[in-house]
């Protein structure tokens, strides 16, 4: 399974672009505006522009943790089988379903619409986009990989919950900065949480879909993301580090965690 995190990282980042920049939102474009009539040509335009060193560092990075994670899968799946799991699981289950979060971005740029809004459509916009590219992704890794899950059931890395929640998350992060980001990667991380604890999930596949959703907002929201420092995790020889950038000038900052 460590390999295949590896492979699956690499399938999705094989042919590298140059990373988008970070630049203040622009108004929206008209296409932006039109998320429903144009869902096939956004769909295209997302999907070529998915494989960038900036989705190479963070599902490289992903990779990496999901690895590192994959070590404790057995340990927390024999845990989550001494105890029940807490009822208030189910706000993971049905927040992190893929058709909420759909729910969720439609309802956003319509609300936008229909006020005249027009931040408002265009992040409900970037929504829609990002969960599209998110799902394509994620539905594919889950068909080649086809792992099966605590519980038995198929098709467990990466955790579709998880990448639909940090999707929506990137977008939130992506418009507004951290103090927006900070809450919705918790609210999301919430969802990977109870997709572990329900056993639906091993860590590795909560990890590895984490990232996956972050690449595709990050794609969906390239050259207008909000001047804002972003920290993706990342391996070195002496352990776990952090890599920091802000406006495209990266500053390394490592802290080793002795994991190795």
């Amino acid at each position: 399974m460590l390999n295949l995190t590896w492979a699956a990282a690499v399938a999705v980042t094989a042919s590298a672009m140059v990373p988008p920049a970070q630049a203040p939102t622009p108004p929206p474009a008209p296409d932006d505006e039109r998320p429903l009539t144009r869902i096939v040509q956004n769909l295209g335009r997302d999907l070529r522009d998915f494989p960038s060193i900036d989705t190479v560092i963070v599902l490289g990075a992903g990779g990496a943790a999901a690895t590192i994670a994959g070590r404790s899968d057995h340990r927390v799946n024999r845990w989550t089988l001494d105890h029940a799991a807490p009822s208030f699981t189910a706000i993971g289950r049905v927040g992190g379903d893929g058709w909420t979060q759909g729910g969720i971005a439609l309802g956003t740029w319509a609300l936008g619409q229909a006020t005249g809004h027009r931040l408002t459509a265009h992040v409900g916009s970037d929504l829609i986009r990002a969960q599209m590219l998110n799902a394509v992704t994620t539905l594919g890794l889950k068909i080649v990989v086809d792992r099966q899950r605590p519980s038995g059931g198929s098709h467990a890395f990466p955790s579709g919950h998880t990448s639909a929640a940090f999707a929506s998350a990137g977008v939130v992060h992506g418009h507004f900065g951290w103090k927006a980001g900070v809450p919705a990667y918790a609210a999301a991380s919430f969802v990977g949480w109870t997709r572990v604890r329900d056993r639906m999930h091993w860590v590795s596949d909560v990890v590895f879909g984490a990232a996956l959703g972050l690449a595709a907002a990050r794609t969906v929201t390239a050259g207008h993301r909000t001047r804002s420092w972003t920290v993706t995790p990342v391996v070195t020889t002496d352990g776990v580090g952090l890599w920091v950038t802000r406006a495209g000038r990266p500053q390394s900052r490592t802290r080793s965690s002795g994991a190795r």
